[in-house]
């Protein structure tokens, strides 16, 4: 097995047990990088060899000649960089192949928001009493879409961040910037109904806080019964609230605010998913009265 390769197995099984990761997706893992320990012992004379960058363009132009997508090639390479990270940290393996390997540049899908119509449905007609953690679950939907919160956010929040009294709730985001967000009154009795106690808003019964795995699961559970949208997690209910208040005549610099964007730029993003108000709007011009 080529120098630097033969941790794959002590790899996947550090991601699944410290990572949280799924079976299916440690699984993803062990077969990107099993092909490219193939491709490798293929292509080199010398099995012992360290793995070096050259390879690595070889190997991707390779699988650029298969047919593969820029997608596959991009998670593929990903999977490269997550092992060598393990194995420089944990194997004391200095060998960094991929350090001048550029990803390939991929085409950014416009995500498109779930309709409020459907998360109307889900929050006021689901049998959130009837499940096991249901009223809480309820109120972390609530807060990604009410909020807009990044998933790193909400579970990083405690309770003593929420103010009851001035309706309001600090959250710590990218760069440690705080925000203020209000609260508008669903979420101040959801807060009440979900029975809350401990030190983190979403806690589990050991005290730690919610991992980013269990929340994506939750979305999805919950999202998928009431929406056939493609993009059921947590992204998708930030991007929702950002495109629900354009929709309904929010101003950008305020948005841009409720999200804690750094710059405008980020935040325009969501004037592109507007097409069908801005059809709306084309309806005035003169001439299409003509």
């Amino acid at each position: 097995m080529p120098a630097g390769l033969e941790y794959i197995k002590d790899f996947v099984k550090y991601i699944t047990l410290n990572k949280r990761m799924s079976e299916h997706t440690a699984q993803a893992y062990l077969v990107d990088l099993e092909q490219f320990n193939v491709f490798i012992i293929q292509s080199s004379s010398d099995r012992d060899e360290t793995v070096r960058s050259k390879q690595i363009r070889t190997w991707i132009a390779s699988m650029s000649k298969q047919g593969l997508s820029g997608k596959s090639i991009h998670r593929k390479l990903s999977s490269l960089r997550s092992y060598y990270k393990y194995v420089n940290t944990f194997k004391n393996i200095e060998n960094q192949p991929l350090a001048k390997i550029s990803s390939p540049k991929l085409e950014k899908r416009i995500v498109k928001d779930i309709p409020a119509l459907d998360l109307f449905n889900m929050f006021k007609n689901f049998p959130w009493d009837e499940q096991k953690d249901g009223k809480k679950d309820r109120l972390m939907l609530l807060m990604l879409y009410s909020c807009g919160l990044r998933l790193s956010e909400l579970i990083n929040i405690k309770i003593k961040d929420i103010d009851t009294v001035k309706n309001e709730i600090r959250v710590l985001g990218k760069r440690n910037k705080v925000r203020v967000i209000p609260l508008h009154n669903e979420l101040l009795n959801a807060f009440t109904d979900a029975d809350l106690n401990g030190s983190y808003l979403f806690e589990r019964e050991n005290g730690k806080a919610y991992y980013p795995m269990l929340v994506n699961r939750k979305v999805h559970k919950y999202l998928k019964l009431f929406s056939s949208a493609h993009k059921t997690n947590p992204h998708t209910l930030r991007h929702s609230f950002a495109t629900h208040l354009l929709n309904n005549g929010a101003n950008l610099m305020a948005i841009k605010d409720l999200l804690g964007h750094s710059s405008l730029a980020a935040t325009q993003v969501y004037t592109k998913n507007n097409i069908e108000k801005l059809k709306q709007m084309h309806k005035l011009h003169p001439r299409n009265k003509a």
